[in-house]
């Protein structure tokens, strides 16, 4: 396992997974953040965030990266959690984050093997080796654009496992049945987009809203927030990303 300069405190270890049911190997990233060091006796949440290469490090991100080790560092110590970062798959991007065969886009729908993948192989690798809690309210997905789509799709049909979930400017485009559950648990769900990112985000926004309502989600158990300015963009997923964190784990 590699292991990348120690920053304030937290280091990020780096280790490659197989996804056996789709015999690809992936990079993993895994933030552990100062407080693991400096409370031994604790346990943490997790948050299992897609689209692992643009987290963490300029050099590795497709566009900008979001930053999260200096933010990670900046969040008080009670507050911080483990970062597992899962790098996405290139050309197969658009196959692993839909749950469903799109004809047009052509991707073949493997979004139900690869959540498989980290309930069944990832996850208790990372609950073996390290100090998580690892009950559905410690266990978080996050992710933005298609890995937003995903996140949303795995605390909705997938609720017994991921307890909360950061859903930012999502794709529901490409998925318009994403709307469509009934949940068995509820799950803390932070949605986030920007009037600006696209023509119709503000739409799907609203949609989003009124499924989770329809479907009987408490008021006090998801959060859509509807930005009048951002660009679809690492950047502003960033600048979000603690104030996302904060409402997850209050």
């Amino acid at each position: 396992m590699a292991k990348t300069k120690q920053a304030n405190g937290s280091q990020i270890f780096i280790q490659d997974i197989l996804i056996s049911k789709l015999k690809r190997t992936r990079t993993t990233r895994i933030l552990l953040p100062e407080a693991y060091y400096k409370f031994p006796e604790r346990r943490f949440p997790v948050m299992y965030m897609l689209d692992g290469q643009n987290l963490f490090d300029p050099k590795t991100a497709y566009f900008r990266s979001w930053n999260l080790q200096k933010i990670m560092d900046g969040i008080p110590h009670k507050n911080q959690i483990i970062l597992v970062g899962i790098d996405n798959g290139g050309h197969y991007r658009g196959s692993e984050y839909l749950p469903h065969h799109h004809h047009k886009l052509f991707h073949h729908g493997e979004g139900d093997i690869f959540i498989d993948f980290i309930i069944n192989e990832l996850k208790p690798k990372v609950d073996l080796h390290l100090r998580t809690l690892t009950d559905r309210g410690n266990t978080m997905i996050a992710g933005s654009s298609l890995g937003g789509l995903l996140s949303f799709y795995a605390a909705t049909r997938y609720c017994h496992i991921f307890g909360k979930a950061g859903v930012l400017s999502p794709a529901f485009w490409v998925f318009p049945h994403i709307y469509h559950f009934t949940p068995k648990h509820f799950s803390k769900i932070y949605v986030l987009g920007s009037k600006t990112e696209s023509g119709g985000m503000s739409k799907t926004l609203e949609r989003t809203y009124h499924a989770l309502k329809d479907a009987g989600y408490p008021e006090n158990s998801f959060r859509v927030t509807i930005k009048d300015r951002g660009r679809h963009s690492e950047v502003m997923w960033g600048k979000e990303f603690k104030r996302m964190l904060t409402w997850l784990m209050a």
